[in-house]
């Protein structure tokens, strides 16, 4: 049906009820018509921005961890020995720790009686506490000779697993059965001992499950900073490096 221009058709305002010419007339937001006078925009409160539902991740975030355990420098010849016994007492400051930890000891010098490789035995010491600034431990070997404060000046103590360096696996040829190198600055170690790694990171096709084996694993040493292993894993490419930054290594 065919609708006549209205050119010269009177209308009513919606609002106010006066007449005006109907192409005066203005449609509103609310589908009223309304004078010049009487036109009203729409209030922008009426028509908020649409709200979606808050993210519930965040991007990058940096949560509570807990913190590895720390190695300290102990003063001067924090060591003492007893006469015609395996025991040692420590002396270090405020150390907090309890009896039954287990610590390693690096940087000696033999005293009394008691060589280098005694004192910083790589499976560590467990300790028994006597205050809050000295503990004991018997050593593996000998016994003091007269008794004596000893160490040297650059002794330091830490946890029995030594976090090991960036990425410090290497592994040997591709295939089964790969031979993974492992560096781990001064580690004391003897070509037998039994070394268990924790909180590695898979590599080169070796998983997680065989590097953390829960028997550990024989090794070779190479030379002071290195030693090796043959894994159960296999290596997919060979003479890649990996492990993680929080690779600790130490005693099953």
């Amino acid at each position: 049906m065919a609708f006549a221009s209205g050119k010269l058709a009177w209308g009513i305002c919606d609002t106010c009820g006066q007449r005006y010419r109907l192409r005066q007339l203005k449609e509103q937001w609310d589908g009223f018509k309304a004078c010049p006078e009487c036109f009203d925009l729409k209030q922008p409160q009426l028509d908020p921005p649409p709200v979606g539902a808050d993210p519930e991740a965040i991007l990058n975030p940096r949560p509570d961890r807990t913190e590895p355990a720390a190695v300290s420098m102990l003063t001067s010849n924090p060591l003492l020995s007893t006469a015609s016994s395996a025991v040692i007492k420590v002396f270090q400051d405020d150390h907090g720790k309890s009896t039954g930890d287990k610590v390693r000891f690096r940087n000696v010098e033999a005293f009394d009686g008691f060589t280098v490789d005694t004192l910083q035995d790589p499976d560590g010491y467990s300790i028994t506490k006597v205050d809050s600034d000295t503990y004991t431990f018997s050593a593996i070997a000998g016994t003091g000779t007269v008794g004596a404060r000893g160490g040297g000046p650059f002794v330091t103590v830490g946890p029995a697993q030594a976090l090991l360096s960036l990425n410090p696996f290497r592994s040997g040829d591709a295939g089964a059965n790969t031979v993974i190198s492992v560096t781990e600055f001064k580690h004391n170690r003897t070509t037998g001992d039994t070394v268990r790694f924790r909180s590695t990171q898979a590599f080169d096709g070796v998983t997680t499950t065989v590097l953390e084996s829960a028997s550990g694993y024989t090794i070779t040493v190479v030379d002071t900073n290195e030693y090796s292993f043959t894994s159960t894993g296999t290596a997919t490419t060979g003479d890649i490096s990996g492990g993680g930054s929080t690779a600790t290594a130490g005693p099953v």
